[in-house]
């Protein structure tokens, strides 16, 4: 049986729906106005990368079907006192994003993602002497359903856990790590053990040599004179071959 198709009545989006529309309904404009001028909703300019990395976030909360971020730094947030839970991000987005949007549904509110160094200070700790805490003023906090929202806090809010892109490679590693040095909370790496974990060869010899752990068949040759490797690196699977100068070592390095 054919039937002609029936025009269906259009759906009226539900209040939700209407609220996280987008940066056209939440601030109309804002496209045109503040996107093309480099300008993050509620910063001015981009001394120190915010911008970027807000535009990153905002890619890859699109990409996962979330909804963009609400604007909510004009009224600061206040109440915050020591034992409240602050779980702080520091520097790139994307590799924390899965953390943060967990973090959200299980901890509301409690994940804070801080996308320049001007968002946080540091200040001597009351409670460690010679340590210090770090105090965020603004942040992306996420909620339940991947939500979230830029806000600033008033008094500052302060860290009690600490992590971020500690990679010597990344743009942000290097006020990234500066933030988090010397912290009397727990932090979730630093930027000389980034150092180590990436160095391959270290790497393999901690695990042969510390842990006994098997590892690949390594043969590593060296230039000049490394203080963070031992003379003889221990575990038959890693060789450690010294050249005190690249010209004219062609044999030594076919024989090994």
């Amino acid at each position: 049986q054919l039937s002609t198709p029936q025009a269906s009545p259009e759906r009226v989006p539900s209040p939700e729906e209407q609220e996280w529309a987008g940066p056209e309904a939440l601030c109309p404009g804002w496209l045109e106005d503040e996107a093309p001028d480099g300008e993050v909703p509620g910063d001015s300019g981009d001394p120190d990368g915010a911008t970027h990395a807000y535009e990153r976030l905002q890619s890859a909360l699109c990409q996962e079907g979330l909804p963009p971020t609400l604007d909510c730094s004009a009224e600061p947030r206040t109440g915050f006192g020591p034992l409240d839970m602050t779980v702080c991000i520091l520097g790139s987005p994307t590799p924390f994003l899965p953390v943060l949007l967990e973090g959200g549904t299980r901890c509301p509110g409690a994940m804070v993602l801080c996308l320049s160094p001007s968002w946080a200070s540091r200040v001597p700790s009351e409670s460690c002497p010679g340590a210090w805490s770090l105090l965020l003023s603004r942040g992306v906090s996420f909620k339940v359903g991947g939500h979230s929202a830029l806000e600033s806090f008033v008094p500052p809010r302060r860290a009690n856990y600490v992590t971020g892109t500690f990679a010597p490679g990344d743009p942000e590693g290097g006020w990234v790590g500066e933030l988090a040095r010397d912290l009397d909370c727990p932090t979730g790496g630093s930027v000389p053990l980034a150092h180590r974990l990436e160095d391959t060869l270290v790497t393999r010899w901690v695990l042969a040599a510390r842990a006994n752990l098997p590892v690949p068949p390594t043969l590593a040759f060296v230039l000049g004179t490394r203080g963070d490797l031992p003379a003889q690196p221990a575990g038959p699977a890693v060789r450690l071959v010294r050249l005190q100068d690249p010209q004219g070592q062609q044999s030594l390095v076919q024989e090994e």
